[in-house]
């Protein structure tokens, strides 16, 4: 894991650096987690395009994009937004739950995956918190890399560290959000692997359920090691 440190954005993450089961090592500047890109300084906007990071997957909604516009939504990337629909949990048991629904949310999540099959270099998708929709899919891209577990957890559980300071200032804002809002505990993640492997019991049989080829899935995989 390779923090991307910006300014104004607190959780930009390299996927590379992971080993998979195989001994095989995710490559860096292949895929990039974020947080919203708000604002973003010309040298930190050179250095994504320096590494080839060209394609830009902005998951937030409608909504969200129409009230705060994406500075990477510019003509040096290739920009996307597909609208990735953001749970909103009344429990803390419900978050797993949550994500699952957006696991399972075929037209937006294969739209996704036939972008960054398509993509040339490298990509770079973000959400709002860079946190649950953003994490559902790099949750995905490392199932496809067949690293461990505990990579998965720990790639997942590190977002609330990052943005800690957002959050407390929302739950100050905010009295009334429950007292896990924010968090990202590998208890969440866990839980989700699990629901995962009872319903699509592999990697495999949940790509079929996208709809993403096998020469797709063999571009993906590609971009993630070669």
């Amino acid at each position: 894991m390779r923090r991307i440190v910006c300014k104004n954005v607190n959780n930009m993450r390299d996927l590379g650096g992971y080993c998979n089961k195989e001994g095989k090592v995710i490559k860096f500047n292949r895929f990039i987690r974020s947080n919203f890109p708000s604002e973003m300084t010309n040298q930190e906007i050179n250095y994504l395009l320096n590494n080839k990071i060209n394609t830009i997957i902005d998951l937030r909604r409608k909504d969200e994009v129409a009230r705060k516009k994406n500075c990477l939504d510019r003509k040096e990337f290739n920009y996307y937004n597909i609208s990735v629909k953001s749970n909103i949990f009344k429990l803390e048991e419900d978050i797993p739950i949550g994500y699952m629904k957006t696991i399972e949310d075929k037209e937006t999540i294969s739209q996704v995956f036939h972008i960054i099959a398509s993509s040339k270099d490298g990509v770079l998708f973000n959400c709002k918190a860079g946190k649950d929709r953003t994490g559902v899919i790099a949750m995905i891209l490392l199932l496809l890399a067949d690293v461990y577990d505990d990579d998965i957890i720990a790639d997942y559980s590190v977002s609330c560290i990052y943005i800690r300071d957002e959050i407390k200032k929302m739950n100050e804002d905010n009295p009334d959000l429950p007292l896990f809002f924010g968090d990202s505990k590998l208890e969440y993640m866990e839980e989700t692997l699990k629901l995962f492997r009872q319903k699509y019991k592999n990697i495999n049989n949940y790509m079929e359920y996208l709809g993403i080829s096998k020469e797709e899935i063999n571009l993906i995989k590609h971009k993630l090691f070669d």
